[in-house]
């Protein structure tokens, strides 16, 4: 069996790479336009607290990817996972229009989150404008699933770049127009960039999707809702773990004394955190489609494990060199009050290199053995020791810097995930489940038998 080559690995995952990098970039760009509003402290707050809970009620439709590269074949697994998606992602719209123009968003806004009544406003409307988001997220991983089954990914990237190259012109002309909301002019910047990427990868997909629609699977064959639903359901939830752990931080520090303070900053970081560790999560592409021996899944593991270092390199470059105060005040233009409240919690972020990319190889492994399972447990035991940690740190100490607790709160739970992860995905290696090759067991046992 020919051995999977860094060549082979750099060629799926360079384009990965780029389109990670570019939909994370999206987040500090429009920070850019809201750090130059009349009231960027408002718009910080309002873009990212209305943003959190939108990502939260869209989760589902973020794993339509991943699942349909793990699933897709033909006519009827097609036909099925886009019956699934729609569903999911017309129904994460219309809650999310349900939040926005019911008194549930007092609730949401102000009784949980906790913070202001001006903030809680602008994130409303904020929420309204972003509401076709989920539709469109699902139906894009689809085209997208079917583009890294094929290992077509350089068509991922060039989408990636038209949302970026619209966002950004959005973005650039309410920088130069300098009147209105910051979070408004972000909110329209995203959903115009995301409608112009989804358009240009089901293009660039198209002769892909034909060729697998006219493969029409033998009746014993055809996947079933059941099957998606089995796979599906523990990263669906995983996912809505991990996008509520952005409400529940800023709800810790909603009650903090300096509510808009820490937010603000919290909405500062996060963006960073993203773009700079982003490209940690396509790696888990990379052990669902290449590795077909124990041999290529450990290149592939040395290729993740180069990537970790490296980005946590540029990370301490970041955090510990003049290019921390060109970014903070001379991108972002952000206030002095802001700005040391933002500066120590970039150190934290080193470490999530390391946490994001060991969960991301382990992910790509469970997945390939559809073995889903210990995602979603996971995902319950990080949410409960995130939030608990949380609050008694809130509580014991209310002077505490918001930003640093939010980040450290944040990294935390990628800490929790890589490890359950990646125990379950060495026993699976082990045991022989995810290669056709003999299990460490297997061989200790006939080792035993001959001797």
């Amino acid at each position: 069996m020919p051995k999977l080559s860094f060549r082979e690995i750099i060629r799926f995952y360079a384009p990965l790479l780029l389109t990670s990098q570019m939909m994370t970039l999206s987040g500090p760009i429009i920070n850019v336009a809201v750090g130059r509003a009349a009231d960027p402290k408002l718009d910080f707050a309002s873009y990212w607290i209305g943003f959190a809970v939108l990502l939260f009620l869209e989760s589902p439709c973020l794993v339509t990817q991943q699942v349909t590269a793990t699933l897709v074949d033909g006519y009827w697994s097609i036909r099925r996972l886009m019956t699934v998606s729609l569903v999911v992602g017309f129904g994460a719209s219309l809650t999310a229009l349900l939040v926005a123009c019911t008194p549930l968003g007092d609730l949401v806004f102000l009784d949980f989150i906790h913070t202001t009544a001006r903030v809680a406003e602008r994130a409303t409307n904020v929420l309204i404008i972003l509401s076709p988001v989920p539709v469109i997220i699902a139906v894009r991983g689809i085209a997208t699933g079917i583009a890294i089954k094929e290992k077509q990914t350089g068509m991922i990237a060039r989408a990636t770049i038209g949302r970026i190259v619209v966002l950004a012109s959005i973005a650039g002309i309410a920088v130069a127009i300098g009147t209105g909301s910051g979070a408004y002019a972000g909110a329209t910047a995203l959903l115009s960039g995301l409608i112009v990427e989804t358009l240009m990868v089901f293009r660039s997909a198209a002769p892909e999707l034909k060729r697998r629609l006219a493969i029409r699977e033998p009746e014993g064959e055809r996947l079933t809702y059941g099957e998606i639903i089995r796979i599906g359901a523990p990263v669906s939830l995983s996912a809505y773990v991990w996008t509520v752990s952005r409400p529940v931080v800023n709800a810790i520090l909603g009650r903090l004394p300096d509510p808009e303070l820490a937010q603000a900053g919290f909405g500062v970081v996060t963006p960073l955190v993203l773009l700079t560790c982003s490209p940690l999560w396509a790696i888990q592409n990379v052990t669902l489609i290449l590795p077909e021996s124990r041999a290529d899944l450990r290149r592939a593991i040395r290729f993740g494990v180069a990537l970790m270092i490296t980005f946590s390199i540029i990370i301490i470059v970041m955090a510990a060199t003049p290019v921390r105060d060109f970014l903070l005040h001379g991108v972002f233009n952000l206030a002095p009050d802001l700005e040391r409240e933002v500066a120590p919690a970039l150190f934290l972020i080193v470490f999530e290199p390391f946490f994001l990319g060991a969960r991301s190889l382990s992910q790509g492994l469970l997945m390939r053995a559809r073995k889903t399972t210990i995602i979603g447990v996971s995902s319950l035991i990080k949410l409960i020791v995130v939030t608990s940690a949380g609050i008694y740190l809130a509580m014991r100490n209310p002077g505490i810097q918001g930003t640093v607790l939010g980040t450290a709160l944040f990294i935390g739970g990628d800490f929790i995930d890589a490890t359950l992860f990646g125990i379950r995905a060495r026993l699976l290696v082990l045991k022989g489940d995810l290669f056709k090759e003999e299990s460490v067991y297997e061989v200790d046992e006939t080792t035993l038998a001959e001797g």
